[in-house]
């Protein structure tokens, strides 16, 4: 009889705690004392405090325990808001910390506008906010971008903020062709524009390996500037050098001319009438 009695005493012991547990935060959510007074923004770069409160839109009579999602959906909506978390903190704070969309290129359109890694286009002027970004194009003049190549190229550029941010301070524009393949347009100190040529998606390994072969191609001929590394053979690293160029020769510069072709693997002395190419191989 006695275990009937704490079974059943217990029984009731855990039904009364699951109650209260449903019924206590609705009941706090009622008491004026628990409404939200106070709110603090987090995460945010781009956007000013009193932009993401005007995009929460709370109301005074939300409590620290109502459910909070609805406020995180409607800060979802912002065009610079990926991602939107808030949270409570007792007895009258709210936490709205958001992942804002960073934004990694510019687009031409006719005017330069930031996109993020997804290529949507974000509402931000680049002055105000210093924005010192690569040109994402299309090859060809005034190609315009598809969208798949858009998201390509912005997915390229936020991949070497990543793996490398100084190498990418030095790219001015990143072009992709209708082939898939890209490039992208370094400054450099020593001889001017440098042409990375790749194809999508380029590995912080595959990149460094290849800056490395670039060093060693440029040390073994000071006396030349390098114009393209090519990337783009799995098993090869391809290093073209600036011709030599007199405006007799009537031949355009050697940037141009070489941007439209394809680098050989063949030495450059079997190339009697092409550009001279260093061709430094490796097994990886």
């Amino acid at each position: 009889m006695r275990k009937l009695l704490r079974v059943a005493l217990w029984g009731t012991m855990v039904g009364g705690v699951a109650l209260a547990t449903a019924w206590l935060p609705d009941a706090l959510a009622e008491l004026e004392f628990f409404r939200a007074r106070e709110y603090r923004v987090a995460g945010t770069r781009l956007l000013e405090e009193k932009e993401v409160l005007a995009a929460a839109a709370i109301s005074p009579f939300v409590s620290v325990f109502d459910d909070l999602t609805s406020i995180e959906r409607r800060l979802e909506l912002h065009p610079l808001v990926r991602h939107a978390k808030v949270t409570a903190e007792l007895p009258t704070t709210l936490v709205l910390t958001i992942e804002e969309r960073t934004p990694v290129g510019f687009v031409v359109s006719p005017v330069l506008e930031p996109v993020d890694r997804d290529g949507t286009v974000l509402p931000l002027d680049p002055v105000k906010h210093h924005l010192d970004l690569p040109v994402l194009v299309g090859s060809g003049e005034g190609a315009a971008l598809s969208p798949s190549q858009l998201r390509i190229l912005a997915a390229e550029v936020n991949r070497l903020a990543a793996d490398d941010p100084t190498f990418l301070a030095a790219v001015s524009e990143m072009v992709i062709d209708d082939w898939g393949d890209a490039t992208a347009v370094v400054a450099t100190l020593v001889s001017g524009d440098l042409l990375l040529r790749f194809r999508p998606p380029l590995s912080h390994r595959r990149l460094q390996d290849g800056l490395g072969v670039l060093e060693d191609a440029i040390r073994r001929r000071p006396d030349q500037g390098a114009a393209i590394l090519d990337l783009r053979f799995e098993d090869q690293f391809l290093v073209r050098y600036h011709e030599p160029h007199t405006e007799a020769s009537g031949q355009p510069p050697p940037g141009q001319r070489a941007s439209g072709q394809r680098t050989s693997d063949q030495p450059a002395s079997d190339q009697a009438s092409g550009p001279r190419v260093s061709t430094q191989q490796r097994d990886l």
